[in-house]
Parts: structure tokens; C-alpha cells; sequence
């Protein structure tokens, strides 16, 4: 799984990894249980899908623990993704 950001043509970006819940945000009052694609190289980002609710996105939690292939664009704080694609494990 290559952990790096690519370009796409259309200026989105491409990332893969497996979809992670842990909490974020720990000590503060934005304290909460988020969904994080964690990258090969152990960095993790925050995700928050194109017309989900940014804090609990039915969709993204049922793909947790799954292996993805998001594309998107990188903002202040978390990815923007606009696009899913799961992967089989046995294609890594």
C-alpha cells in the first residue's frame, strides 16, 4: 500500500490504507471516536466524505477495518473524500 499522497488528473488526490476508529481529540471538549485511514507508513488522517455528517458518517463506519482507496482533496485538519473504493487484502 503506498502510504504517499498522488495526484490525479482532475486534481484529486489518492490514498490507501485501512479504516481505523479511535478516539481524537483526547483531553479536549472535541473529545470524540473518529474514523482515521491509517497508511502504510502508520500516519493516519482523518476522513470526512462528501455529504456525510462530519462527525458520525453511517457509510464510512460500515466500511471500518476495510481496506480503501479513497480519492479526494487534503484539507486543513482531515481528507475530503469524494470518492471509495474497497480493496480485496489479498491485492496488497
Amino acid at each position: 500500500m503506498p502510504a504517499e499522497f498522488s495526484p490525479e488528473d482532475d486534481g484529486r488526490t489518492c490514498l490507501q490504507g485501512r479504516l481505523v476508529r479511535e478516539v481524537i481529540d483526547r483531553g479536549s471538549k472535541s473529545e470524540r471516536l473518529a474514523l482515521r485511514l491509517e497508511l502504510e507508513d502508520g500516519e493516519k488522517v482523518l476522513l470526512r466524505r462528501q455529504g456525510g455528517h462530519p462527525i458520525r458518517d453511517p457509510v464510512l463506519e460500515a466500511l471500518e477495518g476495510q481496506v480503501l482507496r479513497v480519492s479526494g482533496q487534503q484539507r486543513d485538519g482531515y481528507f475530503f473524500v469524494q470518492d471509495i473504493c474497497r480493496l480485496d487484502d489479498q491485492n496488497q
